[in-house]
């Protein structure tokens, strides 16, 4: 059996205050540390808050003096960190992203793809999208990350999967709407079976703006067991022991993932492009 302690920091991240908002993470950071976590993850965009407004142009150099503080501390930490924050690239271009943070040095960055242009939000005025899923290797275990809607989509959790990740983890920002608890459930619960892989949600809580973020963060086995789930609304810290090894045992009889030929995924592609109206051959 082998296991991570995954500390699901479900958290109140106001809009555009950075300075309170990394206080709460690395107050967060701490507690997890002493209840033994090997990984702490955040909410979507923890540093600078989830919302709209001009205020990711104008606040993102703060978010990532904020961010670096996070590094430099965790110099000090056995436990990593996955923190949701704005990045910004060399062209000035931002990206809705999470900074794998451990031993002082900021191990990997997965930039959110699936933005979200419906309803309060409206991702594509703000950021690039991302363009890949990659996996980070931790002395806990390989880590994978689908931002919020990122986890709404079957392929990204499949790309995850082929590319050996152990643990799938999905920071998020959702706001409150009648059977939006539910339908998360369903979505990962899905992710989980399809891949025999296990899955953390961490989700912001709190009112901000009129806006209720639901928190309700879960933990799934591999099996698709919900073996944790916390409160609504309200921050909450909780570190959650989540086994790696059941993956190999489900997989010696579902064979789905080893059954997938180059043949069936060009066939996929060719059915997408005829959905989608492309040419193809």
């Amino acid at each position: 059996m082998r296991t991570i302690r995954v500390a699901l920091a479900q958290l109140v991240a106001p809009l555009g205050h950075i300075r309170g908002n990394l206080e709460t993470i690395l107050e967060a950071y701490d507690r997890a540390e002493e209840g033994g976590a090997d990984l702490v993850v955040t909410p979507e965009l923890a540093l600078l808050g989830f919302g709209a407004g001009d205020i990711y142009f104008d606040k993102v150099q703060q978010n990532l003096e904020a961010l670096e503080r996070i590094r430099e501390t965790s110099r000090t930490r056995r436990a990593w960190i996955a923190v949701g924050f704005v990045e910004q690239d060399a062209h000035g271009f931002l990206y809705n992203a999470v900074a794998l943070i451990g031993n002082g040095k900021i191990q990997g960055i997965h930039r959110k793809v699936q933005l979200v242009n419906y309803r309060l939000f409206d991702e594509k005025r703000y950021f690039r999208r991302g363009s890949r899923f990659d996996v980070f290797p931790t002395p806990f275990g390989r880590v994978g990350f689908l931002i919020c809607e990122d986890a709404w989509f079957s392929e990204p959790a499949r790309i995850l999967a082929f590319r050996g990740a152990e643990l799938l983890v999905v920071p998020s920002a959702s706001p409150y709407d009648r059977g939006k608890p539910e339908i998360w459930e369903d979505f990962l619960r899905v992710r989980v079976l399809d891949n025999q892989l296990p899955v953390v949600f961490v989700n912001m809580a709190g009112i901000q703006d009129g806006v209720a973020y639901w928190g309700g963060s879960m933990a799934f086995s591999a099996r698709g067991e919900r073996i944790f789930q916390a409160p609504f609304l309200e921050p909450h810290l909780e570190v959650v022991s989540v086994d790696l090894g059941e993956s190999r045992l489900l997989r010696r009889r579902d064979i789905r993932l080893r059954e997938i030929t180059p043949a069936l995924v060009e066939d996929y592609l060719r059915a997408f492009r005829e959905f989608s109206g492309e040419p193809h051959d």
